[in-house]
């Protein structure tokens, strides 16, 4: 269940933008978000009587997601020896692109400013951010 490690490290790391994440470290919770999304919306149209044009409180788990998220794709951008800068030309629509390529690419096995090599280091050695300057390098 090596996926689902993944997964809750990506809630757990929420607040980690330093450091680096491999590719599967990426891949496997962006693959599970979506189907816990769906889930949590037929648990609670069950509950709650909810039609299928109704928002319901999974949207409050998608909204929720959004930083861990963010902060998954700075760490792969780290990963690959790219600035997590990078992240903002998505909202280009275009810059989608690159960054699919960038996240596909593996992992820099050189040791960066952003650490070692994220399939050698170890878990616990990533710190979060210390100041607003440290959350984007």
């Amino acid at each position: 269940m090596k996926a689902l490690n993944y997964y809750a490290d990506s809630w757990r790391r929420y607040r980690d933008f330093r450091g680096r994440s491999s590719r599967s470290a990426y891949w496997w919770p962006f693959f599970i978000h979506p189907f816990v999304f769906l889930v949590l919306g037929g648990i609670f149209a069950t509950i709650f009587g909810i039609d299928s044009d109704e928002t319901g409180p999974e949207a409050i788990y998608g909204i929720a997601y959004i930083l861990p998220s963010i902060a998954l794709g700075v760490r792969r951008l780290h990963d690959v020896g790219r600035s997590g800068k990078w992240l903002w030309i998505a909202l280009t629509g275009i810059g989608c692109l690159p960054l699919l390529y960038w996240f596909l690419q593996p992992s820099s096995p050189e040791t960066s400013e952003w650490g070692d090599d994220s399939n050698t280091a170890r878990r616990d050695e990533h710190k979060p951010p210390q100041k607003p300057g440290d959350i984007f390098r």
